[in-house]
């Protein structure tokens, strides 16, 4: 009876020790947040002089384009990828059966929304149509496609792409032009 107490007990001051760990690396990245912005009120911003710094007619709009869905798509990226490790976290520490294969069936069907969305915008770009950035939900597929006049050719193409990966249906599908 004593060895399941201390089972127990050294279960729990592990458990505890990593949520102690978790809160100290929380404690000191706010703190650092906190002091980097007091250090940033106190120095002066510098006086613009009014030189330009970018050519701007040296930027093509073609790459500004591209760098707009790149930069969309790091984004989205990004905010799975913090959802991602919550529900990691969830699945490695909860004692909730139910809790983890929820998170578990919620860690799945994001990552396939990814691998889709991944593959629909290579199947475009492969099949030599404009640049497109694609976000699938629950309930719809949305594609915003960089060309100014969408024809229903181009239309097509791409509704059949999506459909194809995804197996919903047209009616679920909304392609848009990002101008």
């Amino acid at each position: 009876m004593t060895l399941k107490k201390l089972k127990l007990s050294y279960k729990s001051i592990l458990y505890k020790s990593k949520r102690l760990a978790v809160l100290a690396l929380v404690l000191v990245f706010c703190t650092g947040l906190m002091v980097s912005g007091v250090l940033d009120e106190n120095e002066d911003v510098p006086v613009h002089d009014g030189e330009v710094l970018v050519d701007s007619l040296a930027v093509s709009e073609d790459t500004s384009v591209k760098g707009d869905f790149d930069s969309m798509r790091a984004e989205l990226d990004l905010s799975r990828n913090k959802l991602l490790a919550s529900l990691d976290q969830t699945i490695n520490n909860s004692s909730n059966e139910n809790e983890k294969d929820n998170a578990a069936k919620e860690k799945q069907r994001i990552m396939g929304y990814m691998e889709k969305e991944l593959a629909i915008e290579s199947n475009i770009k492969s099949k030599n149509l404009p640049a497109s950035f694609v976000l699938i939900t629950e309930k719809s597929i949305s594609i915003t496609v960089d060309k100014q006049e969408l024809d229903t050719n181009t239309v097509a193409k791409i509704c059949d792409i999506a459909m194809r990966e995804t197996g919903k249906k047209a009616d679920s599908i909304i392609i848009q032009s990002k101008y």
